[in-house]
């Protein structure tokens, strides 16, 4: 078993083990744990942000129908029961990038405290409205960013409310209150 990158104090899945079906290994190493640290352009201000990565990420719920394809699931705790997504699977591999480059990313409102960011350009060029969601919070010192899931939006994104991510992470270090999305 792989060792946690860093530690931190709650359960956090740090990396995901492979999934293998039919003979073929799908590997989830681009979503191991990682640190970045971000220095903003204009502020003598650096942060240093702990990610985590979700199943959901490369999982989604079953459908009635697929309920009893048990080599569809990922192994995983029997209350989040999910099966394996070969689409999601494959957008997955631009996270690492997209979490590289948050400060760079389209970050939005997503609801329930949550923000989100999107769009992307796969190898064929082709653009797709690719929807990461993540929580944020600060623990022991901590700037955490958890990316709860991400999964392609069909028909595009609706009007949604800017957030720029340096207010998020002035706020986290400050303790201070986070952008809240427009009412």
């Amino acid at each position: 078993m792989a060792q946690p990158v860093f530690n931190l104090p709650d359960k956090a899945y740090q990396f995901w083990r492979a999934y293998s079906l039919n003979g073929i290994d799908y590997n989830l190493e681009h979503l191991q744990s990682s640190r970045h640290e971000f220095s903003h352009p204009t502020r003598n201000e650096k942060y240093t942000l702990y990610f985590t990565f979700s199943h959901h990420t490369f999982t989604r719920t079953p459908t009635n129908e697929e309920l009893d394809e048990a080599e569809l699931y990922y192994p995983f705790p029997p209350e989040d029961l999910r099966l394996f997504d070969f689409e999601r699977y494959e957008l997955s591999k631009h996270l690492p990038e997209i979490v590289a480059t948050l400060p760079e990313q389209f970050c939005y409102h997503g609801g329930y405290s949550r923000y989100c960011s999107c769009k992307i350009k796969q190898a064929d060029e082709v653009e797709v409205t690719y929807q990461v969601v993540y929580r944020v919070w600060k623990e022991r010192g901590k700037i955490r960013f958890h990316i709860e899931s991400a999964y392609p939006l069909s028909g595009g994104l609706s009007k949604v409310k800017k957030v720029n991510f340096w207010v998020i992470c002035h706020n986290l270090l400050r303790d201070k209150k986070m952008p809240k999305p427009a009412r």
